[in-house]
């Protein structure tokens, strides 16, 4: 039999709510006796540890796991948040956990999703992804809508006139300023490494926005666009963003006095900057910040201005 886990965070508004109404909130479809189950069976734990009592009230600022068993459900096609379109050009805010573009797993991806948005309006567009973000990367992604705008944006991407701006929460208290130039290729296992020799010029440029004990607000300004180029250049400097496994950053993290489980690694795409095809003038395009950020940001005094 298949298992369905789930990890949910209980803000500090639910504090006093029951535990089996809080799951039974957050679980569409899922009845109040299958709940109870998982609770009767050792299956839910709170801030790790395991909670049978279905009436066991809620503190707030807690992770809440729990495992169904059962068959689990395909996974929801996430909403398409449109940033801006025009005749040539399509932005938008790309949600964790989901590809750029088609891959060997079959996954969702964002450039089928834009496919199947504009094959239900009227203009019969056919988007061009311009660039590329990592699975777990949330933000600004952009399409060109027609060939002279993919043409255009693609010199501006070649020419290094896009200004990529991205946030960051790492471990540690990095400089308020620094930069990284060096050589970087792909490695072994999915990682990108730094060489000496053999390897791309990669640099990013970065600046310290907030911090707090244990990790800091980073903004990054890549120059070149090598793969996972901002995670490898914080990683081997002693910064790893929080939740990148894959280059030695912290899964799980103190805060507020609850352990919390970091799902992916926190990197937010939130501007681009480049001509307009059409006016020519500088535009900017910003995308939110995600809600797994939040409570990270609540942690900084004063609240940083993002």
């Amino acid at each position: 039999m298949s298992k369905r886990r789930e990890e949910f965070f209980a803000e500090g508004k639910d504090a006093g709510t029951r535990l089996d109404l809080f799951l039974a909130g957050c679980l569409a479809g899922v009845s109040r006796k299958t709940i109870k189950r998982a609770l009767d069976g050792g299956c839910v734990f709170v801030d790790g540890r395991v909670q049978r009592r279905a009436n066991y009230s809620l503190r707030g600022n807690e992770r809440v796991f729990l495992t169904l068993a059962g068959e689990s459900p395909p996974p929801a096609k996430p909403e398409l948040h449109i940033l801006y379109r025009d005749e040539g050009l399509l932005a938008i805010d790309k949600p964790a956990g989901f590809h750029s573009h088609p891959t060997v797993d079959g996954r969702g991806n964002a450039l089928d999703l834009v496919r199947e948005e504009l094959a239900a309006g009227e203009g019969g567009e056919t988007p061009i992804l311009l660039h590329r973000l990592d699975g777990d990367t949330t933000g600004v992604l952009l399409f060109a809508l027609n060939a002279e705008t993919n043409r255009d944006l693609a010199r501006q991407f070649a020419q290094r006139q896009v200004e990529k701006t991205y946030l960051a929460l790492v471990a540690g208290n990095p400089p308020d300023v620094f930069s990284v130039r060096n050589s970087l290729k792909a490695g072994v296992r999915g990682r990108t490494i730094a060489v000496t020799s053999g390897g791309q010029i990669a640099e990013t440029h970065f600046r310290t926005l907030s911090r707090a004990a244990q990790f800091a607000l980073v903004e990054a300004r890549p120059k070149t666009g090598r793969t996972h180029q901002i995670r490898a250049h914080l990683a081997g400097l002693g910064h790893p963003l929080l939740g990148d496994e894959l280059y030695g950053g912290p899964t799980s993290l103190s805060l507020g006095g609850s352990c919390l489980h970091l799902r992916r690694h926190l990197l937010h795409a939130s501007r681009l900057g480049f001509f307009s095809p059409e006016s020519r003038h500088f535009m900017t395009i910003d995308a939110p910040l995600p809600t797994d950020f939040l409570p990270f940001l609540r942690e900084f005094s004063p609240a940083p201005g993002v």
